[in-house]
Protein backbone atom coordinates (compact mmCIF):
# COMPACT_ATOMS: atom_id res chain seq x y z
CA UNK A 1 0.00 0.00 0.00
CA UNK A 2 1.41 3.38 -0.99
CA UNK A 3 1.93 6.48 1.14
CA UNK A 4 -1.20 8.35 -0.02
CA UNK A 5 -3.40 5.26 0.16
CA UNK A 6 -2.31 4.56 3.74
CA UNK A 7 -3.03 8.18 4.62
CA UNK A 8 -6.51 8.04 3.08
CA UNK A 9 -7.28 4.86 5.05
CA UNK A 10 -6.13 6.59 8.24
CA UNK A 11 -8.25 9.66 7.46
CA UNK A 12 -11.35 7.56 6.78
CA UNK A 13 -10.89 5.63 10.03
CA UNK A 14 -10.52 8.91 11.94
CA UNK A 15 -13.78 10.25 10.51
CA UNK A 16 -15.61 7.01 11.33
CA UNK A 17 -14.32 7.20 14.89
CA UNK A 18 -15.16 10.89 15.34
CA UNK A 19 -18.68 10.59 13.96
CA UNK A 20 -19.57 7.26 15.59
CA UNK A 21 -22.84 7.03 17.47
CA UNK A 22 -21.04 7.23 20.82
CA UNK A 23 -17.84 8.80 19.54
CA UNK A 24 -16.22 12.04 20.75
CA UNK A 25 -18.77 14.32 19.07
CA UNK A 26 -21.48 12.68 21.21
CA UNK A 27 -20.03 13.78 24.57
CA UNK A 28 -22.77 15.87 26.15
CA UNK A 29 -21.41 16.52 29.63
CA UNK A 30 -18.60 15.76 32.07
CA UNK A 31 -19.85 15.83 35.65
CA UNK A 32 -17.35 16.05 38.53
CA UNK A 33 -19.11 14.34 41.41
CA UNK A 34 -18.71 14.17 45.18
CA UNK A 35 -19.71 11.48 47.67
CA UNK A 36 -23.07 13.20 48.21
CA UNK A 37 -25.61 11.98 45.61
CA UNK A 38 -26.61 14.58 43.03
CA UNK A 39 -28.71 14.77 39.88
CA UNK A 40 -27.03 14.81 36.46
CA UNK A 41 -28.69 16.50 33.50
CA UNK A 42 -29.98 14.17 30.82
CA UNK A 43 -30.04 10.94 32.84
CA UNK A 44 -32.33 9.79 35.65
CA UNK A 45 -31.31 9.07 39.22
CA UNK A 46 -28.75 10.37 41.68
CA UNK A 47 -25.00 9.94 41.18
CA UNK A 48 -22.08 9.96 43.63
CA UNK A 49 -18.50 8.81 44.05
CA UNK A 50 -18.00 5.47 45.78
CA UNK A 51 -14.63 6.43 47.27
CA UNK A 52 -12.73 3.65 45.50
CA UNK A 53 -12.57 5.15 42.03
CA UNK A 54 -16.10 4.21 41.03
CA UNK A 55 -19.46 5.92 40.60
CA UNK A 56 -22.76 4.84 42.15
CA UNK A 57 -26.11 5.60 40.57
CA UNK A 58 -29.36 5.16 42.48
CA UNK A 59 -33.08 5.65 41.79
CA UNK A 60 -32.52 4.93 38.09
CA UNK A 61 -36.07 3.80 37.37
CA UNK A 62 -36.30 1.42 34.42
CA UNK A 63 -32.49 1.18 34.26
CA UNK A 64 -32.46 -0.40 37.72
CA UNK A 65 -32.50 0.90 41.28
CA UNK A 66 -28.75 0.91 41.97
CA UNK A 67 -25.66 0.48 39.77
CA UNK A 68 -21.93 0.86 40.46
CA UNK A 69 -19.50 1.58 37.61
CA UNK A 70 -15.72 1.23 37.63
CA UNK A 71 -13.01 1.71 35.02
CA UNK A 72 -14.18 1.08 31.46
CA UNK A 73 -17.68 -0.08 32.44
CA UNK A 74 -20.55 1.73 30.74
CA UNK A 75 -24.31 1.92 31.20
CA UNK A 76 -26.89 2.63 28.50
CA UNK A 77 -29.89 4.61 29.74
CA UNK A 78 -32.30 5.07 26.87
CA UNK A 79 -30.23 6.48 24.00
CA UNK A 80 -27.64 8.01 26.33
CA UNK A 81 -24.57 6.21 27.63
CA UNK A 82 -22.71 6.99 30.86
CA UNK A 83 -19.04 6.25 31.49
CA UNK A 84 -16.51 6.73 34.26
CA UNK A 85 -13.72 9.21 33.55
CA UNK A 86 -10.65 9.16 35.81
CA UNK A 87 -8.10 11.98 35.51
CA UNK A 88 -5.20 11.57 37.89
CA UNK A 89 -7.54 10.18 40.57
CA UNK A 90 -10.31 12.76 40.07
CA UNK A 91 -13.42 10.91 38.89
CA UNK A 92 -16.28 12.23 36.75
CA UNK A 93 -19.38 10.83 35.09
CA UNK A 94 -19.53 11.42 31.36
CA UNK A 95 -22.78 11.39 29.43
CA UNK A 96 -22.77 10.56 25.71
CA UNK A 97 -25.79 11.42 23.58
CA UNK A 98 -25.91 10.39 19.89
CA UNK A 99 -28.62 13.03 19.44
CA UNK A 100 -26.32 15.84 20.58
CA UNK A 101 -26.73 18.52 17.87
CA UNK A 102 -23.01 18.73 17.13
CA UNK A 103 -22.82 14.97 16.66
CA UNK A 104 -25.82 14.96 14.32
CA UNK A 105 -24.31 17.82 12.29
CA UNK A 106 -20.82 16.28 12.14
CA UNK A 107 -19.88 15.80 8.49
CA UNK A 108 -16.12 15.23 8.50
CA UNK A 109 -12.64 16.46 9.34
CA UNK A 110 -10.91 18.93 7.04
CA UNK A 111 -7.24 18.10 6.49
CA UNK A 112 -4.25 19.26 4.50
CA UNK A 113 -3.30 17.10 1.49
CA UNK A 114 -0.68 14.50 2.43
CA UNK A 115 2.93 15.25 1.54
CA UNK A 116 5.94 12.99 1.99
CA UNK A 117 8.03 16.04 2.92
CA UNK A 118 6.17 16.26 6.24
CA UNK A 119 7.73 12.96 7.30
CA UNK A 120 10.75 14.17 9.25
CA UNK A 121 13.65 12.20 10.68
CA UNK A 122 14.40 12.99 14.31
CA UNK A 123 16.78 12.01 17.09
CA UNK A 124 15.07 10.72 20.23
CA UNK A 125 16.74 11.42 23.58
CA UNK A 126 15.31 9.72 26.66
CA UNK A 127 14.85 11.85 29.78
CA UNK A 128 14.52 9.46 32.74
CA UNK A 129 12.66 10.98 35.68
CA UNK A 130 11.88 14.27 33.96
CA UNK A 131 8.32 15.58 34.15
CA UNK A 132 6.35 18.35 32.48
CA UNK A 133 3.46 20.40 33.84
CA UNK A 134 0.34 19.58 31.86
CA UNK A 135 -2.41 22.21 31.81
CA UNK A 136 -5.78 21.03 30.48
CA UNK A 137 -8.19 23.23 28.57
CA UNK A 138 -10.52 23.23 31.59
CA UNK A 139 -7.76 24.48 33.91
CA UNK A 140 -6.77 21.15 35.45
CA UNK A 141 -3.04 20.75 36.12
CA UNK A 142 -0.81 17.78 36.84
CA UNK A 143 2.76 16.60 36.39
CA UNK A 144 3.39 13.94 33.75
CA UNK A 145 6.54 11.95 33.19
CA UNK A 146 8.20 12.52 29.85
CA UNK A 147 9.53 9.69 27.73
CA UNK A 148 12.02 12.03 26.13
CA UNK A 149 12.56 14.69 23.48
CA UNK A 150 12.75 14.47 19.72
CA UNK A 151 15.17 16.83 18.02
CA UNK A 152 14.78 17.64 14.32
CA UNK A 153 14.80 20.45 11.76
CA UNK A 154 12.11 22.03 9.62
CA UNK A 155 13.06 24.55 6.95
CA UNK A 156 16.48 24.70 8.56
CA UNK A 157 15.02 25.62 11.96
CA UNK A 158 16.01 23.33 14.86
CA UNK A 159 12.98 22.23 16.91
CA UNK A 160 12.42 20.07 19.97
CA UNK A 161 9.28 18.05 20.72
CA UNK A 162 8.63 16.67 24.22
CA UNK A 163 6.83 13.31 24.08
CA UNK A 164 5.26 10.84 26.49
CA UNK A 165 4.67 7.11 26.28
CA UNK A 166 1.39 6.16 24.60
CA UNK A 167 -0.73 3.49 26.35
CA UNK A 168 -0.97 1.51 23.11
CA UNK A 169 2.79 1.69 22.48
CA UNK A 170 5.08 4.19 20.86
CA UNK A 171 5.16 7.88 21.72
CA UNK A 172 2.61 10.66 21.69
CA UNK A 173 2.97 14.44 21.74
CA UNK A 174 0.80 17.53 21.92
CA UNK A 175 1.98 20.48 19.85
CA UNK A 176 0.96 23.92 18.66
CA UNK A 177 2.17 25.82 15.61
CA UNK A 178 1.71 28.95 13.54
CA UNK A 179 -1.51 27.75 11.90
CA UNK A 180 -3.45 27.44 15.16
CA UNK A 181 -6.53 29.62 15.50
CA UNK A 182 -6.33 30.62 11.82
CA UNK A 183 -6.14 27.49 9.68
CA UNK A 184 -6.29 24.80 12.36
CA UNK A 185 -7.61 24.06 15.84
CA UNK A 186 -5.68 25.60 18.76
CA UNK A 187 -3.36 22.55 19.08
CA UNK A 188 -3.08 18.99 17.83
CA UNK A 189 -2.05 15.50 18.90
CA UNK A 190 0.69 13.52 17.19
CA UNK A 191 1.35 9.76 17.42
CA UNK A 192 4.95 8.71 16.83
CA UNK A 193 6.19 5.18 16.20
CA UNK A 194 8.65 3.73 18.71
CA UNK A 195 12.16 5.02 17.90
CA UNK A 196 14.84 2.58 16.76
CA UNK A 197 17.37 1.27 19.26
CA UNK A 198 19.86 3.94 18.15
CA UNK A 199 17.33 6.74 18.81
CA UNK A 200 16.34 7.32 15.20
CA UNK A 201 12.66 8.24 14.85
CA UNK A 202 10.29 9.47 12.17
CA UNK A 203 7.77 12.22 12.90
CA UNK A 204 4.90 12.15 10.41
CA UNK A 205 3.05 15.43 10.66
CA UNK A 206 0.55 14.13 8.09
CA UNK A 207 -0.91 12.16 11.03
CA UNK A 208 -1.38 15.22 13.26
CA UNK A 209 -4.90 14.79 14.65
CA UNK A 210 -7.50 16.96 16.31
CA UNK A 211 -7.87 16.42 20.08
CA UNK A 212 -11.24 15.23 21.42
CA UNK A 213 -12.02 18.75 22.68
CA UNK A 214 -12.28 19.86 19.04
CA UNK A 215 -15.43 17.70 18.83
CA UNK A 216 -16.91 18.56 22.25
CA UNK A 217 -16.04 21.26 24.76
CA UNK A 218 -16.77 18.76 27.53
CA UNK A 219 -13.34 17.15 27.14
CA UNK A 220 -10.45 18.37 29.29
CA UNK A 221 -7.67 17.84 26.76
CA UNK A 222 -4.03 18.44 27.70
CA UNK A 223 -2.49 21.46 26.02
CA UNK A 224 1.05 21.53 24.62
CA UNK A 225 3.69 21.59 27.37
CA UNK A 226 6.36 24.26 27.46
CA UNK A 227 8.54 24.08 24.36
CA UNK A 228 5.95 22.31 22.18
CA UNK A 229 4.51 25.49 20.67
CA UNK A 230 6.25 26.92 17.61
CA UNK A 231 5.65 29.98 15.43
CA UNK A 232 6.52 27.90 12.37
CA UNK A 233 3.33 26.82 10.51
CA UNK A 234 2.80 23.06 10.17
CA UNK A 235 0.46 22.72 7.21
CA UNK A 236 -0.05 18.98 7.56
CA UNK A 237 -2.57 16.68 9.17
CA UNK A 238 -6.07 17.45 10.37
CA UNK A 239 -7.23 21.06 10.42
CA UNK A 240 -10.76 21.52 11.80
CA UNK A 241 -14.04 19.69 12.38
CA UNK A 242 -16.62 20.20 9.64
CA UNK A 243 -20.24 20.54 10.70
CA UNK A 244 -23.15 20.49 8.27
CA UNK A 245 -26.59 21.99 8.82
Amino acid sequence: MGFEEEWRDWRESRERYAGAEYGPAALESTNWLITEPAAVDGVPGLWALTGDGGIRGSDLGVAGSVVVLHGSETLRIGRREVRVFDRQGAVALRVFNPRRPERERFSGIDAYPPRVGWRVRARFEETPGETATVVAVDGGRHEQELAGRLRFELDGIPLTLAATRAPQGGLTAVFGDGTNGVETYQFRFLPIDEPDADGTAVIDFNRASLPPCAFSDQYGCPQPPEGNRWSLPIRAGERVVVFGR
